[in-house]
């Protein structure tokens, strides 16, 4: 039985919230050796910007879910959709390699409300049958980002630049912040 009513475009929303991680992560990776020359750095603090990224989704979501169960799931989304598109922005505009990491950080961290709390969001709002179809939803749209996001990435880097696929990530967080 249905709890809340809730239309698709705000289901396809939260799947694309639970993507942003994945498509975080994946988008950029054809552009770190781009990124490596332009900063004359190495390619360990690249790939360091990486794992700053991993750290961040790892450690959002063990923190905001439980957050989220005593605030409620507006205030942490908020904040972490903005957290996210602030630090993507901030990446796009960065010349520093050390900014870029702490930056990237920040974005997993962000990037961890839309995993967690997608999930959350559709699981108050239903039951049985409804939810199951839901999540299926969520999670389809979210496999479907890791796949997509390095050949996206590709052809932005291609077009423009390294920075592109920050500025796209951005947008996107701003896009969703207004829906």
């Amino acid at each position: 039985m249905q709890k809340n009513n809730m239309t698709r475009l705000q289901i396809m929303i939260l799947g694309v919230l639970s993507a942003f991680g994945p498509l975080a992560l994946d988008l950029y990776l054809p552009g770190l050796p781009v990124l490596q020359r332009e900063l004359h750095t190495t390619a360990t603090m690249t790939q360091l910007s990486i794992t700053a990224a991993m750290f961040g989704l790892a450690i959002g979501q063990v923190v905001v879910g439980p957050l989220s169960d005593r605030l409620g799931r507006k205030m942490p989304l908020i904040y972490g959709i903005a957290a996210f598109t602030i630090a993507s922005f901030g990446i796009a505009m960065s010349d520093n390699i050390g900014m870029i990491i702490v930056l990237r950080l920040i974005q997993g961290l962000g990037g961890a409300t839309g995993i967690v709390l997608s999930l959350a969001m559709i699981t108050d709002s239903f039951d049985g049958i409804q939810l199951t179809r839901n999540v299926a939803i969520n999670q389809t749209i979210n496999g479907i980002f890791p796949i997509l996001a390095p050949v996206l990435g590709g052809v932005l880097i291609a077009l423009a630049d390294w920075r592109s696929a920050f500025w796209l990530l951005g947008g996107l967080g701003l896009i969703i912040v207004i829906l």
